[in-house]
């Protein structure tokens, strides 16, 4: 079982922290033929980040949240990861990739017939553990591209990019308690998520590696980031949560959006800034 478990792989995040932030998150998939291994820990990162933002808009949609928007955060969401798996596919530097690449087809195709299916409570619970797999399998991958040429700049993608899938995380689990399914350990789940998202932001701040330009995205990240925050945490009752999850879920896009920002100018930095 898997529902009192947050990866601690996610631990791992804080040891990169003294490296320099310097990395670029693109919203959309890399084509095979531009693919190289920093930009593919980014597309497996975000895999990462779909497997909980797919969950996020199934919850929503179940539960009647804004369901317009849900379904097409859902819908969009499919498409992306099944598009960027193809990529990654295309795009195999070694022999390590095949194995993990498989795994994810093989978890992918267990996910994907329910995320695609009409929401039940049920399905949610199933999903509960399905999706944490299915991001486990997405992490695995992003390592083993991110070990192919082991550049300080890899190590930073996917730290950036931890962040963004932090961001989802957390409304997912979030939602699992406005719908009253594993309370308990979907309550401790975000409560470590907050932390490790957290301690992670205030080491970017902190770091006197952080270039200028990376500080003021970390900066409007911290911006955009508090309001969630406070959003995730006002309560802990069930129907209060239910009825400021509109808010939340909107709260939760942004700072989505500003991770992807900080994402995409860690990559756009040239390989000799981030070595320095």
């Amino acid at each position: 079982m898997l529902r009192y478990r947050f990866d601690t792989w996610v631990l791992c995040a804080l040891a990169f922290s003294c490296l320099p932030l310097q990395v670029q998150a693109q919203t959309a998939p890399v084509a095979a033929q531009r693919m190289d291994t920093t930009h593919a820990v980014n597309v497996a990162g975000r895999q990462r980040m779909l497997a909980q933002r797919m969950t996020k808009a199934y919850l929503m949609l179940g539960q009647g949240i804004d369901p317009d928007g849900a379904r097409a955060i859902l819908q969009e969401s499919v498409r992306l990861f099944e598009t960027q798996l193809a990529a990654l596919k295309a795009f195999q530097p070694n022999a390590a990739q095949a194995k993990p690449l498989a795994e994810l087809d093989v978890v992918w195709a267990r996910c994907k017939p329910l995320l695609t299916a009409q929401p039940t409570k049920l399905g949610a619970d199933v999903l509960y553990d399905l999706s944490e797999e299915l991001q486990q399998v997405a992490h695995h991958v992003t390592l083993v591209y991110r070990d192919v040429d082991s550049q300080p700049q890899d190590q930073l993608v996917n730290l950036a990019g931890r962040q963004r899938m932090l961001t989802q995380r957390m409304m997912k689990f979030y939602l699992y308690e406005t719908w009253e399914i594993n309370t308990a350990p979907a309550d401790m789940e975000l409560h470590l998520a907050r932390a490790h998202f957290t301690a992670v932001l205030m080491q970017m701040e902190t770091s006197p590696l952080t270039a200028p330009k990376i500080k003021t995205q970390v900066a409007e990240l911290r911006r955009v980031w508090e309001p969630y925050q406070t959003a995730l945490f006002a309560s802990r009752d069930a129907a209060k949560m239910r009825r400021n999850a509109p808010l939340a879920a909107g709260l939760s896009e942004r700072v989505l959006e500003s991770t992807e920002k900080l994402v995409a100018m860690l990559i756009d930095m040239p390989h000799a800034s981030a070595e320095r």
